[in-house]
């Protein structure tokens, strides 16, 4: 009986010790993947201007179609009313032209350059602390 005593121990220890390095291994291997994980690819969101046929204007802030002070027209939100409907004063500035300013609520459309834009988001700012916004789509 001490034989077989001796030979299940043998096999227990040695069970043990595979199970062990298995476990060594995984948990070496999750942390490889647990790293690679946590660097994610980082790029800055586009808060204001044109991105894919789409515009987001904030108040006080003048935004330009144009590549330079010379060229597009310039458009800048100017006031805001929160009523039953939302709407934003908008100021559209031809470069070398005239100057105006439309009020636009929610779906209404803006003529920029010739292209329609229509508003798809208005937020309107509770504070002075917190400008209001609006994002234009092209249509």
């Amino acid at each position: 009986m001490s034989v077989h005593s001796r030979v299940g121990r043998s096999v227990r220890g040695a069970a043990v010790a595979i199970a062990c390095a298995g476990l060594a291994v995984g948990l070496a291997g999750c942390g490889e993947d647990a790293q690679g994980e946590n660097t994610a690819e980082s790029r800055p969101a586009p808060v204001l201007g044109e991105n894919d046929d789409r515009i987001q204007l904030t108040e006080g802030v003048p935004f330009s179609t144009g590549a330079g002070a010379d060229d597009g027209t310039t458009l800048q939100v100017t006031g805001s009313s929160d009523g039953n409907e939302p709407a934003v004063e908008i100021s559209t500035s031809v470069a070398g032209g005239d100057t105006a300013t439309e009020t636009v609520a929610l779906g209404d459309t803006l003529d920029v350059d010739g292209a329609a834009w229509q508003v798809s988001e208005i937020a309107v700012a509770g504070s002075g602390a917190q400008p209001s916004s609006v994002t234009l789509v092209r249509e």
